[in-house]
């Protein structure tokens, strides 16, 4: 399914809190993410680096980038990053692409098929003039997304299939 966020263009106007209301109200099905609980701050960032990369949730390629770009452009350790695989529950999670790709196998060979998108990912992580700070993007709320990847050195990764 196709959206036309603007949080997704890397020009994007919003600043990064209206960029993540865009996104939560984009999909209903998210949780409410207040930081009220460890699992929905965990979330809460993690929707965050979503938005600031410009990346589409629930999807193969949008989240493979969305995990490469994590562990190459910000300040999350893979040792951490593990944490938060404690709040998902995975099972759930390959279903639901099992659902829309009719196989384990057609999974795998779609995840196999974005290992070139992910390396061009690494790069760009890699490249970023800093590291985002994973677990503080409180103090980026409201400036523009254009301004915080330019000051970054993000550069959105399209188009999206």
């Amino acid at each position: 399914m196709k959206r036309d966020f603007k949080y997704l263009q890397q020009n994007s106007e919003l600043t990064l809190r209206q960029g993540v209301e865009e996104y939560t109200a984009g999909y209903e099905h998210l949780n409410k993410n207040d930081g009220e609980s460890e699992a929905s701050r965990w979330f809460f960032c993690h929707d965050c680096t979503h938005v600031i990369f410009g990346t589409i949730p629930f999807q193969l390629r949008g989240e493979s980038i969305n995990d490469v770009l994590t562990l190459c452009g910000t300040d999350m350790t893979i040792k951490k990053y593990l944490k938060f695989f404690e709040f998902v529950d995975y099972d759930v999670v390959l279903k639901s692409y099992v659902k829309r790709y009719k196989s384990k196998f057609k999974v795998y060979l779609k995840l196999a098929s974005l290992i070139p998108i992910c390396v061009v990912a690494i790069n760009r992580g890699l490249r970023m003039k800093k590291k985002w700070q994973w677990f503080e993007p409180e103090q980026y709320l409201d400036i523009p997304l254009w301004k915080v990847r330019q000051d970054f050195g993000i550069k959105v990764i399209g188009p999206y299939k």
